[in-house]
């Protein structure tokens, strides 16, 4: 725990580091990221008397750390983790590609808009949510006033978790639970998203107090993965595997991989 402090105190430095470089080169015409554009909504004047759109000045770098914390690091784990499945089933990867190739092509890459017509592509990442739960535990939460639960008393202002990883892995929930299978969330046509079957996994929390940045970060780790599988093809050396053991932590992290090879599918042209 007190590790933990420290370096909470050491990134929170940093941030306000960032925060005040920002404040200091900062032009109204030229937004140059999200930090700038909180900026933009601190000093604007022009915000309605009866909004709450304006952002205390104060506040500023909390939104940072809050978008680092929460958003950067739980996408790029997921990534992680999707190419750690991607090299170990390459027969799921083959499908993929396959996928965004018959939708896409080769001519453009993956856009947002696409992601409703690659049905294939979204119950992997769904089954990559569930069976790494790369998330066990949500943050923690407090109870505002004394309460019972399934008959369990629970004090006010007592801690609570939600353990995602168990209700990811609960047999009553999902049939074999520690295999890996994408196509348990297609349709009986295996056309579409099964969404009942979706909703049941747990990655970003439960109830209104959910992450806020869920649908960001669904939307994310679309385009990401979708990008590189058009563009990329993803293996390890032969006769090597994958270490998926986890490494716990407040996020599950996996053992770094030495014999990652990547390739490129197809001749670069240029996108748009």
């Amino acid at each position: 725990m007190t590790l933990f402090k420290d370096f909470n105190k050491r990134f929170l430095h940093f941030l306000q580091k960032i925060v005040q470089e920002h404040y200091k080169t900062y032009d109204k015409n030229n937004i140059r990221d999200i930090t700038d554009s909180l900026i933009k909504q601190c000093l604007e004047k022009n915000v309605e008397a009866h909004t709450a759109t304006q952002i205390p000045k104060e506040k500023i770098v909390n939104l940072v750390n809050d978008l680092f914390g929460a958003g950067f690091d739980t996408v790029t784990t997921g990534l992680s983790w999707s190419l750690m499945y991607l090299v170990t089933y390459p027969d799921i990867q083959k499908k993929i590609q396959e996928e965004l190739d018959q939708t896409i092509g080769r001519e453009r890459r993956p856009r947002l808009s696409d992601r409703g017509s690659l049905p294939y592509t979204e119950v992997f990442i769904l089954e990559m949510f569930r069976h790494s739960s790369f998330l066990p535990f949500t943050i923690p939460h407090s109870t505002t006033r004394d309460t019972v639960l399934n008959g369990y008393y629970i004090p006010k202002d007592r801690c609570v978790f939600v353990n995602q990883w168990q209700v990811n892995h609960d047999e009553k929930l999902w049939t074999d639970p520690l295999t890996f299978k994408p196509e348990r969330f297609l349709s009986a046509e295996g056309t579409e998203v099964n969404k009942v079957d979706g909703e049941k996994v747990l990655v970003f929390g439960l109830g209104k107090r959910k992450c806020i940045g869920e649908p960001i970060a669904r939307w994310q780790v679309f385009l990401f993965l979708s990008t590189l599988l058009h563009q990329l093809e993803f293996s390890v050396c032969d006769g090597k595997k994958v270490d998926m053991t986890p490494l716990y932590g407040l996020s599950l992290k996996h053992k770094r991989c030495e014999h990652f090879q990547v390739k490129q599918r197809f001749p670069m042209k240029s996108m748009n």
